[in-house]
Protein backbone atom coordinates (compact mmCIF):
# COMPACT_ATOMS: atom_id res chain seq x y z
CA UNK A 1 0.00 0.00 0.00
CA UNK A 2 2.55 2.47 -0.72
CA UNK A 3 0.39 4.68 -2.94
CA UNK A 4 -0.09 8.39 -3.04
CA UNK A 5 -1.95 10.15 -0.29
CA UNK A 6 -4.88 12.31 -1.29
CA UNK A 7 -4.89 15.96 -0.21
CA UNK A 8 -7.35 16.75 2.55
CA UNK A 9 -10.61 18.25 1.34
CA UNK A 10 -11.33 21.60 2.92
CA UNK A 11 -13.19 24.79 2.06
CA UNK A 12 -12.83 25.96 -1.50
CA UNK A 13 -10.35 28.83 -1.68
CA UNK A 14 -11.14 31.65 -4.06
CA UNK A 15 -8.77 34.31 -5.34
CA UNK A 16 -9.29 37.50 -3.37
CA UNK A 17 -8.10 39.98 -5.95
CA UNK A 18 -11.57 40.53 -7.45
CA UNK A 19 -13.55 40.21 -4.23
CA UNK A 20 -14.11 42.63 -1.41
CA UNK A 21 -12.23 41.76 1.73
CA UNK A 22 -13.99 39.20 3.86
CA UNK A 23 -16.90 38.51 1.51
CA UNK A 24 -17.68 35.37 -0.38
CA UNK A 25 -19.98 35.18 -3.35
CA UNK A 26 -23.67 34.98 -2.44
CA UNK A 27 -25.41 31.65 -2.80
CA UNK A 28 -28.74 33.33 -3.52
CA UNK A 29 -30.37 32.05 -0.32
CA UNK A 30 -31.71 34.57 2.15
CA UNK A 31 -31.79 34.00 5.87
CA UNK A 32 -35.18 33.94 7.50
CA UNK A 33 -35.78 36.57 10.14
CA UNK A 34 -37.63 35.54 13.26
CA UNK A 35 -41.10 37.05 13.55
CA UNK A 36 -41.76 39.41 16.45
CA UNK A 37 -43.89 38.00 19.19
CA UNK A 38 -47.15 39.83 18.71
CA UNK A 39 -50.66 38.62 18.44
CA UNK A 40 -51.29 39.99 14.96
CA UNK A 41 -50.74 36.91 12.87
CA UNK A 42 -46.94 36.77 12.85
CA UNK A 43 -46.32 39.76 10.56
CA UNK A 44 -44.33 41.61 13.21
CA UNK A 45 -44.12 45.33 13.81
CA UNK A 46 -46.99 47.43 15.06
CA UNK A 47 -49.65 45.83 12.89
CA UNK A 48 -49.85 48.72 10.39
CA UNK A 49 -49.86 47.95 6.75
CA UNK A 50 -46.88 48.99 4.68
CA UNK A 51 -49.15 51.13 2.51
CA UNK A 52 -49.99 53.35 5.49
CA UNK A 53 -46.33 53.88 6.35
CA UNK A 54 -45.44 54.90 2.82
CA UNK A 55 -48.38 57.35 2.66
CA UNK A 56 -47.28 59.22 5.77
CA UNK A 57 -43.64 59.19 4.64
CA UNK A 58 -44.66 60.57 1.27
CA UNK A 59 -46.82 63.21 2.95
CA UNK A 60 -43.94 64.26 5.23
CA UNK A 61 -41.50 64.44 2.31
CA UNK A 62 -43.99 66.51 0.30
CA UNK A 63 -44.48 68.89 3.22
CA UNK A 64 -40.71 69.22 3.57
CA UNK A 65 -40.28 70.05 -0.11
CA UNK A 66 -43.17 72.54 0.03
CA UNK A 67 -41.60 74.29 3.03
CA UNK A 68 -38.22 74.41 1.30
CA UNK A 69 -39.80 75.84 -1.85
CA UNK A 70 -41.73 78.49 0.14
CA UNK A 71 -38.58 79.51 2.02
CA UNK A 72 -36.68 79.78 -1.29
CA UNK A 73 -39.41 82.00 -2.81
CA UNK A 74 -39.42 84.20 0.30
CA UNK A 75 -35.60 84.51 0.29
CA UNK A 76 -35.58 85.49 -3.39
CA UNK A 77 -38.23 88.15 -2.78
CA UNK A 78 -36.16 89.56 0.09
CA UNK A 79 -33.06 89.61 -2.12
CA UNK A 80 -34.94 91.44 -4.90
CA UNK A 81 -36.12 94.06 -2.40
CA UNK A 82 -32.56 94.55 -1.16
CA UNK A 83 -31.26 94.81 -4.76
CA UNK A 84 -33.95 97.37 -5.58
CA UNK A 85 -33.06 99.45 -2.50
CA UNK A 86 -29.35 99.52 -3.46
CA UNK A 87 -29.98 100.28 -7.14
CA UNK A 88 -32.49 103.05 -6.34
CA UNK A 89 -29.94 104.67 -4.03
CA UNK A 90 -27.33 104.49 -6.82
CA UNK A 91 -29.80 106.07 -9.29
CA UNK A 92 -30.41 109.07 -7.01
CA UNK A 93 -26.71 110.03 -7.13
CA UNK A 94 -25.02 111.66 -10.16
CA UNK A 95 -23.59 109.17 -12.68
CA UNK A 96 -19.81 109.49 -13.24
CA UNK A 97 -18.40 107.52 -16.17
CA UNK A 98 -14.74 106.57 -15.83
CA UNK A 99 -12.34 106.86 -18.77
CA UNK A 100 -12.23 103.07 -19.13
CA UNK A 101 -16.03 102.77 -19.06
CA UNK A 102 -16.36 105.54 -21.70
CA UNK A 103 -13.95 103.70 -23.99
CA UNK A 104 -15.82 100.40 -23.53
CA UNK A 105 -19.18 102.08 -24.11
CA UNK A 106 -17.94 103.50 -27.43
CA UNK A 107 -16.48 100.23 -28.65
CA UNK A 108 -19.51 98.14 -27.55
CA UNK A 109 -22.18 100.60 -28.76
CA UNK A 110 -23.73 101.13 -25.34
CA UNK A 111 -25.17 104.57 -24.58
CA UNK A 112 -25.67 106.49 -21.34
CA UNK A 113 -29.43 105.82 -21.51
CA UNK A 114 -28.76 102.06 -21.55
CA UNK A 115 -26.51 102.45 -18.50
CA UNK A 116 -29.30 104.22 -16.62
CA UNK A 117 -31.79 101.59 -17.76
CA UNK A 118 -29.42 98.92 -16.42
CA UNK A 119 -29.66 100.54 -12.98
CA UNK A 120 -33.46 100.91 -13.24
CA UNK A 121 -34.34 97.40 -14.40
CA UNK A 122 -31.28 95.26 -13.60
CA UNK A 123 -30.50 92.71 -10.94
CA UNK A 124 -27.35 92.60 -8.84
CA UNK A 125 -25.12 89.61 -9.56
CA UNK A 126 -23.95 88.57 -6.07
CA UNK A 127 -21.14 86.32 -7.38
CA UNK A 128 -19.39 89.20 -9.11
CA UNK A 129 -20.17 92.00 -6.64
CA UNK A 130 -18.09 93.19 -3.71
CA UNK A 131 -20.48 94.95 -1.31
CA UNK A 132 -17.98 94.88 1.58
CA UNK A 133 -15.51 97.27 -0.07
CA UNK A 134 -14.90 100.40 2.01
CA UNK A 135 -16.05 103.81 0.77
CA UNK A 136 -17.24 102.53 -2.64
CA UNK A 137 -18.85 99.06 -2.69
CA UNK A 138 -18.73 97.48 -6.14
CA UNK A 139 -21.85 95.95 -7.73
CA UNK A 140 -22.19 94.04 -10.99
CA UNK A 141 -25.65 94.54 -12.48
CA UNK A 142 -27.18 92.39 -15.25
CA UNK A 143 -30.04 93.73 -17.40
CA UNK A 144 -31.71 93.48 -20.82
CA UNK A 145 -31.86 97.03 -22.21
CA UNK A 146 -32.86 98.93 -25.30
CA UNK A 147 -35.43 98.12 -27.97
CA UNK A 148 -33.54 94.97 -28.99
CA UNK A 149 -33.32 93.80 -25.35
CA UNK A 150 -29.52 93.71 -25.49
CA UNK A 151 -28.01 91.89 -22.48
CA UNK A 152 -25.72 94.30 -20.69
CA UNK A 153 -23.59 93.84 -17.61
CA UNK A 154 -22.49 97.00 -15.83
CA UNK A 155 -19.98 97.29 -13.02
CA UNK A 156 -20.72 100.22 -10.72
CA UNK A 157 -19.08 101.69 -7.62
CA UNK A 158 -21.60 103.07 -5.12
CA UNK A 159 -19.57 105.96 -3.72
CA UNK A 160 -21.07 108.38 -1.17
CA UNK A 161 -21.14 111.37 -3.57
CA UNK A 162 -21.63 109.65 -6.96
CA UNK A 163 -22.28 106.39 -8.76
CA UNK A 164 -19.21 105.50 -10.83
CA UNK A 165 -19.50 103.38 -13.95
CA UNK A 166 -16.37 101.22 -13.91
CA UNK A 167 -17.04 99.19 -17.07
CA UNK A 168 -19.86 97.87 -19.25
CA UNK A 169 -20.08 94.60 -21.16
CA UNK A 170 -22.39 93.53 -23.99
CA UNK A 171 -22.83 89.84 -23.08
CA UNK A 172 -24.53 89.02 -26.39
CA UNK A 173 -21.70 90.15 -28.70
CA UNK A 174 -17.94 89.91 -28.24
CA UNK A 175 -16.89 93.25 -29.72
CA UNK A 176 -13.22 93.52 -30.76
CA UNK A 177 -12.10 96.40 -28.55
CA UNK A 178 -8.59 97.79 -28.43
CA UNK A 179 -6.77 98.63 -25.21
CA UNK A 180 -8.43 101.28 -23.10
Amino acid sequence: MGGKSKPAKGPKLLPTSSLKAGRLPSTGKKKKRPAAASGDGGEGGSGRRRKDKSFWGLLAAGAGFAALWAWNVWARAQQRQEDRRILDAMLRLPLAITEHAGCRMDCRFIGRGEIEQTLRSGRINPRKSQPALRTCPKYTVDAAVGPQRKNVQGVFAACPQETRVITVIDTDTNWPCGPC
